[in-house]
């Protein structure tokens, strides 16, 4: 698993994830506006969502709103994806309880739900500090397919990040919020 900002030399490999949890340590930081790529490994069939993260949105609070847009996502051996989607996104939850990634995915919305390809938009209630956004679990439905149900695919999402302070109460957002491209 590879996380570098767009555009940029490829960066250090870092050990994914497999739930959501507080405190997991972040992987790296964005500012507001920001874009970065990150790249996604493999999922076994059966096994959990391995997740590509978490990434710091700097200034990030509970009660905030990040909006993340997927601005594109592609397969790791060069295959193109025009519909290309994570199965899981979000931030991490309040809390010391484990939480599991499939039981996160499912609140979040899986990829038979809702496939988030390019030009998608996501509104992420924040619950702590810095947000910790994680993805992963790309699917690459074949062309004309009705689901992608197989396991995921390595490959890469590149997002931009902006923060909307207050959003949870200035807009009543109180769970992640779609918007199919």
């Amino acid at each position: 698993m590879v996380f570098s900002p767009v555009a940029a030399p490829p960066a250090r490999p870092v050990p994914g994830h497999d739930r959501w949890h507080p405190d997991i340590p972040a992987v790296a930081e964005v500012i507001t506006g920001g874009s970065v790529r990150m790249e996604c490994a493999a999922r076994a069939d059966g096994a959990d969502a391995l997740l590509c993260g978490p990434l710091v949105v700097v200034g990030a609070a509970p009660g905030d709103v990040i909006v993340v847009d997927v601005l594109g996502v592609g397969r790791a051996d060069g295959v193109p994806a025009r519909a290309g989607h994570p199965g899981v996104i979000g931030c991490a939850p309040e809390g010391g309880a484990p939480v599991r990634s499939a039981a996160r995915g499912r609140q979040i919305g899986s990829c038979a739900i809702a496939p988030l390809a390019a030009g998608s938009r996501i509104l992420l209630p924040v619950h702590v500090l810095g947000a910790k956004l994680s993805v992963g679990d790309l699917h690459f439905p074949a062309s004309g397919a009705d689901d992608c149900r197989r396991a995921a695919h390595a490959g890469w999402i590149d997002l931009r990040i902006n923060l909307t302070r207050r959003g949870v109460e200035r807009f009543r957002v109180t769970g992640p919020m779609l918007m199919p491209s």
